[in-house]
């Protein structure tokens, strides 16, 4: 299978590289399982070119201005070493899905992609039962596995404080 990696130095390029790809956040729209993005918005982005404007939230800057330090605390936590951050784009254009990740590891000696979610305690709760994040979030995780040929991913979810949440899929 044709795998490109594009190497994203700003914001500008992550957004062009993302326009002609079903990335793995969309991929819970196509199934209806997005609290983002429904699928009538999905396929007119594709179908008509219109593109909806990506505003970063409070909670997204936040997010990324803490994820390497719970990437850290995480991966000591777990025993991972090895702990990179992975801010390229890669895709698979047969297919037109793309995908980009936070950080990749090595876990008993396979690579390890690392997701990091910041997650309100109250939503953890209520949302994530049984060892298992929200079906939008596994569903990414499964298109970024699938996407960077890897065979685990780790979902880290950072509730504050001292919680450090890790699902293995």
């Amino acid at each position: 299978m044709n795998r490109v990696t594009l190497r994203c130095d700003n914001r500008a390029d992550w957004l062009e590289y993302r326009k002609p790809d079903i990335t793995s956040t969309d991929t819970a729209a196509l199934f209806g399982l997005s609290p983002y993005k429904t699928k009538f918005e999905l396929y007119h982005k594709h179908a008509s070119g219109i593109v909806i404007d990506f505003k970063e939230n409070d909670r997204m800057r936040k997010g990324n201005a803490l994820e390497h330090g719970i990437a850290e605390l995480a991966a000591e936590q777990e025993g991972w070493t090895d702990m990179q951050p992975f801010k390229d784009y890669m895709r698979l254009p047969d297919l037109r899905i793309g995908s980009s990740f936070d950080f990749i590891a090595n876990r008993d000696g396979k690579r390890l992609l690392v997701e990091i979610k910041l997650v309100d305690p109250f939503r953890y709760r209520d949302m994530w039962v049984d060892g298992q994040a929200p079906d939008h979030i596994e569903i990414q995780a499964a298109h970024e596995m699938m996407v960077a040929d890897v065979d685990q991913i780790a979902i880290v979810a950072w509730t504050g404080g001292y919680d450090c949440n890790v699902i293995l899929s």
